[in-house]
């Protein structure tokens, strides 16, 4: 029978593993895109057996899976630290904003692996896996932060349209990031955050017209 401590150090072990085992799955989907980073690949950067790779995750398209869901995991884990530590709903969304961004700058390879397996990982009747269903989770959040603004938040609908163009926005930075080199996310950011002040004085003014109409 294993002690406490000899089980502790087990389990801290395998999450180094499954982690390290992570971080060359992306730098294959990076290097070598979706058809070229095979477990063989993978194994082979890891410098373990592909016995150990399939000890820790259930073949290819699980280790994928676990792959997306830690880059979010992490995302939002930074995003959060952010936004909690903002005292005012301006300074929360720009929190989100500023620290979405910087997440995506500095983890490059997360998101060309990301986007390799969003954009080919399919299920056994040839459908993407990762294809929309229902309502955007990041989408929602996001459309919460923007509704507490004032002059944004009387109207739902406002706050979840200029949230669905924003989320395009920082989707659409991350494809910048890693086409061109002289691109700048922090610039951006701050263009991107004057948008939003744009469009709530635009829904301010438009409320005052109403009421005075």
């Amino acid at each position: 029978m294993r002690s406490d401590a000899t089980e502790r150090q087990f389990t801290f072990i395998e999450r180094a593993r499954r982690a390290q085992i992570l971080a060359c799955a992306t730098a294959a989907l990076a290097e070598r895109g979706y058809a070229g980073a095979t477990l063989a690949d993978i194994a082979r950067r890891a410098g373990v057996s592909k016995g150990v790779v399939s000890y820790h995750f259930a073949g290819k398209d699980d280790l994928l899976d676990q792959l997306v869901a830690d880059f979010y995991g992490r995302a939002g884990t930074s995003i959060a630290a952010r936004v909690e530590a903002a005292d005012t709903a301006a300074d929360r969304v720009r929190g989100y904003l500023e620290a979405n961004l910087a997440f995506v700058a500095e983890h490059a390879d997360g998101v060309r692996a990301v986007l390799e397996i969003v954009a080919n990982r399919r299920d056994a009747d040839g459908a993407l896996h990762f294809r929309p269903t229902g309502s955007d989770p990041l989408v929602d959040h996001l459309a919460g932060l923007l509704a507490e603004l004032p002059g944004v938040g009387p109207k739902a609908t406002h706050a979840r349209n200029l949230a669905i163009v924003v989320r395009a926005a920082i989707d659409a930075a991350a494809g910048r990031l890693l086409t061109e080199p002289t691109f700048d996310p922090a610039a951006y950011t701050r263009d991107l955050v004057r948008l939003i002040e744009t469009a709530r004085l635009t829904e301010t003014a438009g409320n005052s017209h109403d009421q005075h109409a």
